[in-house]
């Protein structure tokens, strides 16, 4: 048996039952903008009664669900890093609805107005990725039928706007001057110089860079095998790629190839004198037989550009960045880039460079136009 009462204006539903112990319940769930849905919405919750179904289900509160959900999805089947959002998100959760709110008992403007304080503080970027992992576990709560509308669809990212796209990347010369730099200070005492030449030259992320052994570099071909990462936020050792495309052949410039041998030659006379051996033939292992993380790479990078007068200052992924730039200028095809960059897929390599891509389409016009001119002319 159902009842309904509308609420400002919206429509709640109110089902009556018995559990299995025979004491009588009741499941309520509203936000229906209109009597019919509500009514719709009781008709399936009372044809599932009558099958048998145990209705307590429903009665599942928003964080309750959201760690089954997580123990069932999610754990334990990516990085760390990745692993600490989930309780990140839980806290975010819990501070806004508390434990007990019911998952059935949420609606699109409660999450709205959750976005929006949620947002307040934070970047858009990091709004998504909550409204993200959030409407992922909606849908899986529809599929269990406990709700039967995702409530984060429609609504409005909040959130305030990341740093300005232009101080991420470098200018043609300072990354020329950058580049001559390290290239000239490249020393085994002194590796991250290394480390930031190929960087720049290959647009491959620190990660990646960090995680290289010499059997990745075919000095046949001039090319770097990347086949995995370097985890150097839980202690080092090797993980996984970002993604399954991150997996590439990145095809490397002479003078990378001669600086790396360079290294190469510099490690080997070192292993000699010290009798030192690399278990793991690790490209950018220093003179203490560590592998620098990232923390230190970028006060190393942060130092150069102190000394070379660049400002504003970029992060090693920064170097990411202005490779495409610099390969964008020089008209390089932008499915290489994106083959280059290991992005799966051509549309995340225009979103996230949808910046630099306006300056080259500017570029393009005026060779167009000069070209339709020509032509116009004769």
């Amino acid at each position: 048996m159902a009842s309904f009462r509308k609420r400002g204006k919206t429509w709640t539903y109110y089902v009556y039952y018995k559990d299995n112990n025979g004491d009588k319940q009741q499941l309520n769930h509203g936000g229906y903008p209109t009597k019919k849905m509500a009514q719709l919405a009781a008709a399936e919750i009372e044809q599932q009664y009558r099958h048998g179904a145990d209705l307590t289900a429903h009665k599942i509160s928003l964080i309750s669900y959201w760690d089954k959900w997580i123990k069932l999805y999610k754990a334990g089947k990516n990085a760390p890093i990745t692993e600490r959002r989930y309780s990140t998100i839980r806290k975010q959760l819990v501070a806004h609805f508390g434990e007990d709110t019911q998952l059935n008992n949420i609606c699109k403007n409660d999450w709205q107005e959750f976005l929006n304080e949620f947002g307040a503080d934070r970047t858009k970027d990091t709004v998504s990725k909550l409204n993200g992992y959030v409407r992922a576990m909606a849908e899986s709560a529809v599929a269990d039928r406990i709700i039967y509308s995702n409530f984060t669809k429609g609504t409005v990212l909040t959130g305030l706007n990341g740093k300005p796209r232009e101080l991420k990347y470098l200018q043609l010369d300072d990354f020329a001057k950058l580049i001559k730099y390290c290239t000239k200070h490249a020393r085994l005492r002194s590796v991250y110089n290394y480390m930031i030449i190929t960087g720049a030259l290959t647009g491959a992320r620190f990660s990646e860079v960090a995680a290289l052994q010499w059997p990745d570099i075919d000095w046949d071909t001039d090319t770097i095998h990347i086949t995995k990462s370097w985890d150097y936020t839980y202690g080092g050792g090797f993980k996984a790629t970002k993604t399954p495309s991150s997996v590439r052949d990145i095809s490397m410039p002479p003078e990378l190839a001669t600086i790396l041998k360079q290294l190469q030659t510099a490690q080997q006379e070192r292993s000699l004198a010290t009798g030192y051996r690399d278990p793991k033939h690790m490209v950018f292992r220093n003179i203490r037989h560590e592998v620098p993380g990232d923390s230190a790479i970028n006060k190393a990078l942060h130092q150069v550009e102190d000394d070379l007068g660049i400002t504003p200052r970029i992060t090693f992924h920064g170097l990411r960045h202005t490779h495409v730039s610099y390969l964008l200028s020089q008209d390089v095809d932008i499915y290489y880039i994106s083959q280059r960059l290991g992005h799966s897929n051509i549309e995340i390599t225009m979103r996230v460079y949808s910046h630099l891509l306006d300056q080259a389409r500017k570029s393009q016009d005026t060779k167009a136009l000069t070209a339709l001119s020509t032509l116009a002319s004769s």
